[in-house]
Parts: C-alpha cells; sequence; structure tokens
C-alpha cells in the first residue's frame, strides 16, 4: 500500500509540471525588432512538442532522411487546410523558424509560403506576410532576395562585352587541360549605373568551388577589390556576417572603404547552388559582441560602401561548375562619374573567375588549404555538414 501510495504521488507531482507546461506565459511587451532578430539568430530551443510528427519533420530534414530540395517536401505532414487554427499555426511558424536557422532557408520559405497558401484556405485572417512576426518577414525577404537575384542572373537584358578563354589554375596536372570560355555582361540600370555579370566554368568539384566562401579571412587574397575581410558573427554553418575593407584608390585625401556584409546559402535545385550576399548597416548584426567587433574593424574615417550580389553555381559534372556572379556596387565615389566606376568594375569583375578558380584549387585534396575541411581543423564539421547536403545534387542532364 505504501508503494502504491508513493507512486500515485510521483504521478500527481509529474502531473503538476506537465499542467505547468501547458499554462501560457504572462503577457509581456512586444520585443523590438533588433531583439527579436537576435532571437532569430539564436539555436532552436528544445521545444515542449518534441517528439509530435511536426518536430520529427524538422528533425528529419536536418538529418538528411529528408530531402528538403525534393519537390513536395515542404508540405510534408501540413494540416489539411479545415483543421488549421491559429495555435496550429503558431506551432508551424516555430517549425519554420527552426529550418531557417538550421540552414534550411529555402525549404523554411517554400513551407511558410504554402502555410500561407492553408491559411488563405481557411479564412485565417489577417494573412501571415501582413502580421507583424519577425520570423515571418525574415523568412520572406529570403524569398524576396534570391528571386531577385535569380531574376537579375537571368534576365535576357544582358549585353556580353567581353569573352576570353583561360587555363585553369594548379600546376602541371592541370596545364594539359582544355581552355574553358569567361564571359562579361553588363546592364543598364536606372539612374544611369550598370550592373555587371560574370559567368565562367571552373575545373572544380562544387565542394572545392563553395570552399573559399566559408573562408572569409581569404576573401583578400582572391576576391577582386577586397584588400581584407574577417568575420564578425557566425549565425550558423551557411550564414555569416562578414567586415570588409575595400582596396585603396589611389585618389588624395580619399577616405577607406569598408562594408559589413551578410551572406548565405542553400541548394536551389537538384543541380545547383545559390548564394547570396548584401550589405547591411551594423546595428542590424544580431548580437552586442558583433556590433562591437564591427566597429573595432572600422576607423572613424571610413566610409560605409552598399554591395549587393551573389553567386549561381551549376554542376556540370563531378569535376566541372559553372559559376554566375553579379553585383551591384555603390563605392560612394562622387568625385567620380558613375560612369568611370562602372567602367572600373567591368574590367575588376572579368578577373573574378580566374582568381576564383585559383583559390578553390587550393582547396582539392593535395591543396593548400585542404587541411581546413578536415579534422582538427575548427572547420571540418562544417564541411562535412556541406558534404552531406551537396550529396543530393547531380551534374546537370544526368538521370
Amino acid at each position: 500500500e505504501a508503494e502504491v501510495k508513493a507512486a500515485e504521488a510521483e504521478v500527481a507531482e509529474v502531473q503538476v509540471v506537465f499542467d505547468e507546461e501547458e499554462k501560457e506565459p504572462p503577457a509581456t511587451s512586444a520585443p523590438s525588432e533588433t531583439a527579436a532578430a537576435s532571437a532569430l539568430h539564436e539555436r532552436p530551443p528544445q521545444h515542449a512538442s518534441l517528439k509530435t510528427p511536426r518536430q520529427a519533420y524538422v528533425e528529419e530534414v536536418c538529418a538528411g532522411r529528408i530531402d528538403g530540395t525534393a519537390a513536395g517536401a515542404a508540405a510534408l505532414l501540413l494540416p489539411a487546410a479545415a483543421a488549421l487554427d491559429e495555435a496550429e499555426i503558431e506551432r508551424l511558424l516555430c517549425e519554420c523558424e527552426a529550418l531557417y536557422r538550421a540552414d534550411q532557408f529555402l525549404l523554411a520559405m517554400r513551407r511558410l509560403l504554402a502555410l500561407e497558401a492553408l491559411a488563405s484556405q481557411a479564412g485565417l485572417q489577417p494573412p501571415l506576410r501582413e502580421r507583424d512576426d519577425i520570423r515571418v518577414s525574415t523568412i520572406l525577404r529570403t524569398e524576396a532576395e534570391l528571386e531577385s537575384q535569380l531574376n537579375m542572373i537571368a534576365s535576357d537584358e544582358w549585353r556580353r562585352v567581353a569573352h576570353r578563354a583561360s587555363r585553369p589554375s594548379g600546376g602541371s596536372a592541370r596545364s594539359s587541360c582544355k581552355q574553358y570560355d569567361l564571359d562579361t555582361y553588363v546592364q543598364e540600370l536606372p539612374g544611369g549605373r550598370m550592373a555587371v555579370k560574370v559567368v565562367g566554368v571552373v575545373p572544380r568539384s562544387i565542394e572545392c568551388v563553395l570552399a573559399p566562401l566559408l573562408q572569409p579571412e581569404l576573401y583578400g587574397s582572391w576576391i577582386p577589390g577586397i584588400k581584407a575581410a574577417l568575420q564578425v558573427c557566425r549565425a550558423s554553418n551557411f550564414r555569416r556576417f562578414i567586415h570588409i575593407k575595400a582596396l585603396t584608390v589611389p585618389i588624395p585625401f580619399l577616405a577607406p572603404r569598408h562594408a559589413v556584409l551578410t551572406g548565405y546559402g542553400d541548394i536551389l535545385s537538384a543541380t545547383s547552388v545559390m548564394c547570396y550576399i548584401r550589405s547591411i548597416d551594423p546595428s542590424s548584426l544580431p548580437d552586442e559582441p558583433a556590433r562591437v567587433a564591427a566597429a573595432a574593424l572600422t576607423s572613424d574615417s571610413s566610409v560605409a560602401i552598399d554591395i549587393t550580389g551573389g553567386f549561381l553555381f551549376e554542376v556540370l559534372s563531378p569535376n566541372e561548375t559553372r559559376v554566375s556572379s553579379t553585383m551591384q556596387l555603390d563605392p560612394k565615389l562622387k568625385l567620380l562619374p558613375p560612369r568611370a566606376i562602372d567602367w572600373f568594375m567591368k574590367h575588376v569583375a572579368a578577373n573574378l573567375i580566374p582568381m576564383y578558380d585559383k583559390m578553390a584549387s587550393k582547396f582539392e585534396p593535395d591543396g593548400q588549404h585542404a587541411h581546413l575541411m578536415v579534422p582538427p581543423s575548427d572547420d571540418a564539421a562544417t564541411y562535412e555538414e556541406l558534404r552531406r547536403r551537396l550529396a543530393v545534387l547531380q551534374p546537370d542532364g544526368a538521370d
């Protein structure tokens, strides 16, 4: 009898704990956008419904057991519109947020769009994108940024201004390789400015081609126009915040230039990977240490420049990757006419692919930086995750 009473008391104690967990938290004032953005950059907490099918969906995606790039993957385990209510929407928004934090940017966006369509069918108001929810606005910004970048790359308004054939870097083993084409394009923009696009085939695996982007401290050795770069915050494996210093322009009394960039990337399709880059205000960095670090790297006289652009990587074969990149730059040089700046940028951009190829060759198994991709390197886990994510890719045209 004593054992039965003890067991009943233990069950009652556990029930009290569950009851406390199910109570709604006390009402608090709405957090500022900066605070909410900081929370979004944190790793997802252990949710109370960790073992529900929805949370299992996130776990299965992150473990690679669900291919987030497959058609229909974003709609798996979503409820019917008739079963959707505000509580269900909140749980699914938490799920989208968890996917976003786990570097599944496009899957988070596609799942949110699927949820938005369901909410519309259910007649729930207001529409998701009209709600004051930092999770929704952050994920939908991914949609706007990547769609804009893809439209820019695929635009038929580009005009080719340069073409050349180049041999790949990498020593005698590569010297006999066939030449590959490099093309530079320009496009007129409103206000008399130009955008620049470069396209070329790099004779490296997609892993070696992506590796240089994950090492910001090396940017100054291969990206034209950058003198030095340093990571100020790492939100996740494939979402970084980087401070760059631009090369000094030989104009008397001209202040140095800098930028704080945010960049992220994801698998776009079964044959391609997309990376996006834009400059941001340092005050929007996700935490105070990052803001302090960015301020320490910037002199009082330095001028912040604006940069928007990105890369599209297409797998052509196990050892060939087509690289397409567009960049729009405002160096804030009032002394020079915009046309002169654009002319300079066009010729600088033409060097991007050859320098990219040279750096990518250093991440091949016998390359100078190959050690960064394997233990005991601090980045080994990142490259292991990169290989796992890239395993779903197939060369363009393959069955």
